[in-house]
């Protein structure tokens, strides 16, 4: 039997038992729970007949929520137009609400917003069902799902021309955004699945191209961060396609050839770079290779490294692109070195290595302080400042000078082995590793990039710095005095923020706290430096190494983001270029030469430079530009050949040195 909603209605806004009774019930199963439900709140908060005063967002209030839903209304927007357009229904609206209800946006036809006016139904008007009585936005957004209220379902006399069916929208967190509604007149025979078919299709729509920009940005965010990852390894990471086209190169594979990455991607790898003969084999049967070592011949030269081939399967499962993660020979046998633990050699008398300026002495003597107490110290800054030296002059300075110092990299450290390596055990069924603090018994152990530490780690350090105890693999506790001295080269206060390194556990390592700062921030220390480092270079080659005036001024001015690192690897590239025992700017790597030549251009921070240093660098900077052609520096700089020859001998700036390699 057809439902009677006018019988039904009449006798529940009539409250009459005996005539309520007689017609129908509320609890018959065909009239929907909650609908019952809207209808016995409307009656108890409203009239039936009365249309009050209905509540706006206005000003910035509405702004305010049409700037927060701003994502929802520009996809919304065009989809909803497109519809509004082609649709054959001349009594028709079509809004967008958010999730309290209010209209953010409102669509109407003509005669629709002629038939909505009286009832001050458009844009940023709250669907309340206190005020307008039950309707589907806000039974919609309370019951999460797509629904029709068709006539005398309205508890309000008011909304019975209309039907309003309303679909909820949820982001792609599956949190609850807003509704999509659509009112038609109810007498309109299709209008029931007319405009549930369009909400739900609307509301599809939506959902799909959130997900998709979600998607979208989640894929350039992993992307981004993939880069990110790459460029911040140890290796060098060169990735090509079944094809031979190159796809990427990080930076520190830039470094390993010597050639900026833009320079190669896109080329096919087999015309650029001439791979051993047994990763060609390893492709040919796809077979990964782990840390081979050989030799790869790029631009006429052999790089020595040991090199891994890792392959990614494509969607058929056949080979669709190879990564060659290379590690420097020099950088395996270093790592190697560091976890197996050297000798401190190093005292406060030879740190120039460091530098020798105010700052650094600074340093010094704080460290000198940390050496002749006991608690832990916590060296921190840049990478490339030479806190392991730091470090072997507080061991050597300290009463424990006589007794072990072990440098363990925990960087170097695999994390599924690093518990035994730190606490000892067996691995690997019959393999026994001592731990590495019984090693140091006595004596100091160094933790280079304590960041890398696994929890479990973490936690046994903390624990035995508190009670000198250690708690190794077997559950065996072994009294142990070890004086540690920790590196970082990030944040590690941010790390403790992020809960991926213990709080207490810092605590119990900045007994001592002890940052170095970056060489940018102290250029005074440069010269010292390159001093020390040709001395060194010297005693290497048996020659007595020196910089010309100029390209002391050069690389003076440069900022050495690697910091003293950087500094050596760049004189001992220019060593290797030049024809003599003096380096000259043209042994300086072109590169570098260039980044230098744009942070001349930048002015200094108190906005000012010397009239001598601002002519100086115009000479050097036209003689990079001209390549040290004497007629097209008179003309870039507009003076005399007589002119510019006096003030090259003024400066000590040799033409030659510039002149093209």
């Amino acid at each position: 039997m057809r439902l009677n909603m006018k019988a039904i209605w009449r006798a529940f806004i009539a409250k009459d038992p005996e005539l309520y009774n007689n017609l129908t019930s509320l609890d018959r199963p065909d009239i929907k729970p909650w609908l019952k439900q809207s209808w016995l709140r409307c009656r108890r908060l409203l009239r039936h007949d009365h249309w009050p005063q209905q509540l706006y967002a206005r000003g910035i209030t509405f702004e305010s929520l049409c700037r927060n839903q701003s994502e929802m209304l520009n996809i919304s927007s065009p989809i909803i137009e497109d519809i509004f357009e082609y649709l054959d229904a001349p009594d028709c609206a079509i809004f967008v609400t958010d999730e309290t209800g209010c209209t953010l946006k409102f669509y109407a036809t003509p005669s629709m917003a002629i038939r909505l006016a009286p009832l001050g139904i458009r844009e940023s008007i709250y669907w309340r069902e206190g005020m307008m009585g039950n309707n589907a936005i806000s039974s919609a957004l309370l019951l999460h799902e797509t629904l029709s209220i068709k006539g005398y379902e309205h508890f309000n006399r008011h909304l019975h021309p209309f039907e309003i069916c309303a679909a909820p929208v949820f982001g792609s967190d599956s949190t609850l955004m807003g509704a999509v509604g659509i009112i038609l007149l109810s007498a309109q025979e299709s209008a029931p699945a007319l405009g549930l078919a369009l909400v739900h299709s609307i509301e599809q729509q939506i959902t799909a191209k959130l997900n998709t920009d979600l998607i979208l940005a989640e894929s350039n965010q992993h992307l981004s961060e993939v880069h990110a990852l790459l460029d911040g390894v140890e290796e060098g990471v060169l990735a090509w396609d079944n094809k031979g086209t190159i796809l990427y190169l990080n930076i520190h594979g830039s470094d390993l050839f010597g050639v900026k990455s833009e320079k190669i991607l896109g080329k096919n790898i087999h015309d650029i770079i001439k791979l051993p003969q047994s990763i060609l084999n390893a492709i040919a049967h796809n077979r990964e290779v782990d840390l081979f070592e050989t030799a790869i011949e790029f631009a006429g030269t052999f790089i020595s490294l040991a090199i891994s081939l890792k392959i990614v399967k494509g969607p058929n499962n056949t080979s669709d692109r190879y990564i060659a993660l290379m590690h420097p020979i020099d950088r395996i046998r270093e790592l190697v070195h560091r976890h197996s633990g050297i000798g401190a050699r190093l005292t406060f008398d030879d740190l120039d290595y460091v530098g020798t300026s105010n700052t650094i002495r600074r340093v010094v003597r704080l460290a000198q302080q940390a050496a002749k107490g006991r608690g832990s110290v916590l060296l921190h800054g840049e990478e490339g400042l030479g806190k392991s030296y730091l470090a072997q002059a507080i061991h050597n300075a300290s009463e424990r000078q006589d007794k072990p110092f072990i440098t363990i990299n925990c960087q170097a450290i695999p994390r599924e082995t690093m518990t035994s390596e730190f606490l000892g055990g067996i691995v690997n069924g019959d393999k026994h590793v001592i731990s590495k603090f019984e090693l140091a018994k006595g004596g100091t152990l160094l933790l280079e990039n304590v960041e890398y530490l696994t929890t479990e780690v973490q936690t046994a350090l903390l624990q035995l710095l508190k009670t000198g105890l250690l708690s190794k693999a077997n559950q065996l506790l072994v009294p142990l005095d070890v004086r540690l001295i920790t590196t970082t080269s990030v944040d590690i206060n941010q790390y403790v923020d992020e809960n991926r390194f213990r709080r207490h556990l810092l605590y119990e390592l900045q007994s001592f706290d002890i940052h170095i700062p970056p060489l940018r921030e102290r250029s005074e220390d440069i010269p010292a430096l390159i001093k020390r480092y040709l001395k060194i270079m010297s005693r290497e080659v048996d020659s007595n190494l020196s910089l010309s005036e100029d390209a002391l001024q050069l690389l003076t001015r440069y900022s050495w983001p690697g910091n003293n690192r950087e500094l050596r690897n760049v004189l001992e590239r220019a060593f290797s270029y030049s024809d003599g025992a003096v380096i000259r700017v043209k042994d300086i790597p072109l590169a570098l030469i260039e980044r230098i030549r744009d942070l001349a251009t930048v002015p200094p921070s108190n906005g000012l430079h010397s009239l001598i240093d601002m002519e100086r660098d115009a000479l050097i900077k036209a003689a990079v530009q001209c390549q040290g052609k004497a007629i097209k520096i008179t003309q870039t700089l507009k003076i005399s050949r007589t002119s510019l020859w006096r003030k090259l001998k003024a400066f000590n700036i040799h033409l030659e040195d510039y002149k093209s390699r």
